[in-house]
């Protein structure tokens, strides 16, 4: 089946471009604007440049910038290499953006092991775990293009900071403009057949318009592993005969809890997909399972991400494979756990 590509730094840049014409939109860079798409807020549009500030590499005072100008009614975005953004100025991002609830987003960029040949110091494998436990957060963890355009548009919207996560590297497009989007609000997507072009094949409903079809499984994912989770879904179906429930949870936080809950009440076998230190989404979905989930129903539960490791220098799909991260891996995990739940209940 055919796929489009696409790069999610570019459904970031042109969601920053309508943003611009809010008055209140405030944009900062650390030494790095146009392959984070940052530069998109003003390129076409010379009169904002006044409103564009290159803070040097000095992601904490770009941070307190930022601060200042979120407590005078702005909404400030700044934007990094993922690794830098949230990491060289974690402590004022709690302590003077969190704390206060600051109106300032923060562009996650080249997120994951997208950036391929920068190697280890700038492959962001932490940044969700990172962000999700500070109070007052919100996070974005789009799987395309299209989705990363409306997640940022959401981010925005939304009262108090906000992390976009992103990448370098073109990813599939998977959705479109008509794709149901609602933050807060995971998408089930279901295979249905193949098709000539790879959308095609399968439909997507919000989580909360989606009934039960009596799945065997559910891979749970965010971010480019979404992707790769429908990947495993095809492959599951046409060679096992698996029916599969794929979440694509964009919105990391606040995550749709009845979704995941629902999923492991209703279908019982659970693989999470991260392009992440394994875990760190991954347990984020099993606290709230383990909180909500009825008692007395079994579940079986696997993680899949990068396996308590430094990234390594190479080509992003290399790196996928590396790591255990395609649909391929997916599918293997999840047919081992699949077969595990067979034998339990025999």
């Amino acid at each position: 089946m055919r796929v489009k590509m696409d790069g999610t730094r570019n459904g970031f840049g042109r969601a920053l471009e309508r943003l611009g014409s809010d008055e209140r939109v405030i944009t900062h860079g650390a030494d790095i604007t146009s392959s984070i798409r940052m530069s998109d807020f003003y390129t076409k549009h010379p009169e904002r440049k006044n409103r564009f500030f290159n803070m040097g590499i000095a992601e904490a005072n770009m941070a307190l910038v930022a601060s200042g100008l979120a407590k005078e009614g702005k909404i400030v975005f700044i934007g990094s290499y993922g690794v830098f953004v949230t990491g060289r100025n974690w402590d004022q991002l709690r302590t003077t953006v969190c704390y206060n609830n600051f109106n300032v987003k923060i562009a996650d960029a080249h997120g994951g092991i997208s950036v391929g040949a920068d190697g280890a110091t700038h492959q962001a494998l932490e940044e969700i775990s990172n962000m999700y436990y500070l109070p007052n957060m919100h996070i974005a963890v789009p799987c395309d293009s299209i989705e990363t355009e409306k997640a940022t548009q959401a981010i925005a919207l939304v009262a108090g900071p906000g992390v976009i996560r992103y990448a370098r590297a073109a990813t599939p497009l998977v959705t479109t403009k008509d794709t149901p989007y609602q933050f807060g609000v995971a998408n089930v997507i279901r295979y249905r057949g193949e098709e000539q072009n790879f959308i095609e094949a399968f439909e997507i409903k919000l989580s909360t318009d989606y009934k039960l079809e009596n799945e065997d499984l559910s891979i749970i994912a965010c971010g480019p592993m979404v992707p790769e989770a429908m990947r495993a879904t095809y492959i599951l179906k046409e060679e096992y005969g698996i029916e599969t429930r794929i979440l694509d949870v964009h919105t990391v936080k606040p995550i749709d809890k009845k979704a995941l809950i629902k999923a492991a009440d209703e279908v019982g076998i659970i693989v999470t997909a991260e392009e992440h230190q394994v875990g760190g989404f991954g347990n984020i979905v099993a606290g709230v399972i383990g909180q909500g989930k009825r008692y007395n129903s079994p579940l079986l539960m696997d993680m899949i991400g990068v396996p308590d490791k430094f990234g390594e220098s190479g080509a992003p799909w290399e790196l996928m494979k590396v790591f255990g991260l395609t649909g391929e891996h997916i599918a293997e995990r999840a047919k081992r756990l699949c077969d595990r739940s067979s034998w339990q209940s025999s």
